[in-house]
């Protein structure tokens, strides 16, 4: 993981985060003012990215962006898209965040084909299920 020094108009100096890997956040400062929305119908999630930037949590990278510096931080309900502006290598506070993207989360969806029976005991967190199941017998067509 980097964390690249950049300097704006001012003489701040702001880091910001890059890896190609997911990186481990700790718990961080952030004011809701650091927070620019990239869409005025983001503005009213931010509490939730602010909530998770506080409680730390895992920034996930964006290989569609091919940036580095894109991140996937998942709040309770919402993913949210971000470029996070860190004051030290430390990350426990963050200076700037732009919100990029705020989709509804699909974490812990599962979608099931006609003939797929539920059971109330499946783990929603295990893939293994996934990739055990017989996928032949539920594309065949009636």
């Amino acid at each position: 993981m980097a964390v690249v020094k950049k300097r704006n108009e001012s003489t701040e100096t702001r880091l910001l985060l890059e890896s190609d890997e997911p990186v481990e956040l700790p718990p961080a400062e952030i004011e809701e003012s650091a927070v620019i929305a990239q869409f005025e119908t983001f503005k009213p999630f931010i509490p939730e990215l602010l909530d998770a930037l506080r409680e730390g949590t895992i920034a996930e990278t964006v290989p569609v962006m091919m940036d580095g510096s894109t991140f996937v931080v998942h709040g309770a309900t919402r993913s949210f898209w971000v470029k996070l502006w860190h004051s030290s290598a430390e990350m426990t506070r963050i200076e700037r965040a732009q919100v990029l993207g705020c989709l509804p989360s699909t974490r812990g969806v599962q979608i099931m084909l006609a003939g797929d029976e539920f059971d109330d005991d499946d783990d929603f967190d295990d893939d293994e299920d996934f990739l055990e199941e017989d996928n032949d017998d539920s594309l065949q067509r009636e």
